[in-house]
């Protein structure tokens, strides 16, 4: 079941759905907007920056393509 209720914030990272393994790292979020829209930085599984993208919707597609990637205390 896909958590719809998360909502990212900036500094958060989220994880590619399989099979793709991305990492998204959330800059900003804008939940004014209708629908609210998230900027973030697409980086590799090593950390590389791919692509920059600024205005996403945060809309089902958003959780379809990422999940909260969970920080580990250790």
């Amino acid at each position: 079941m896909i958590d719809t209720k998360s909502i990212p914030q900036p500094g958060d990272l989220w994880l590619s759905r399989p099979p793709y393994l991305l990492i998204a790292h959330v800059v900003e979020v804008d939940e004014r907007s209708d629908p609210p829209v998230v900027g973030y930085e697409l980086q590799d599984d090593d950390g590389s920056l791919l692509e920059q993208v600024a205005h996403a919707k945060l809309d089902g597609g958003w959780w379809k393509a990422f999940q909260p990637l969970p920080r580990r205390q250790g």
